[in-house]
């Protein structure tokens, strides 16, 4: 899958079969049970809407310099 990037995460935090808990490093899965989210598996279906996206930088703001001074 070349969607988002030359990678896709194979783990179980964006399988399809999986569902968060409150505890961000386990999910339930709906084959194996309570799993570890880096965990993976053969029944490994993507799911694009778990997916995180990268956060946004933030620039600070620059100063204004006067070059003719």
């Amino acid at each position: 899958m070349k969607k988002y990037g030359d990678t896709v995460e194979v783990s179980c935090r964006t399988c399809e079969h999986a569902e968060p808990l409150i505890n961000e490093e386990c999910v339930l899965c709906e084959i194996r049970g309570v799993v570890s989210a880096a965990s993976s598996c053969r029944k490994f279906i993507y799911d694009a809407l778990k997916r995180v996206p990268p956060k946004k930088v933030k620039i600070d703001e620059l100063e204004y310099v006067d070059l003719d001074e």
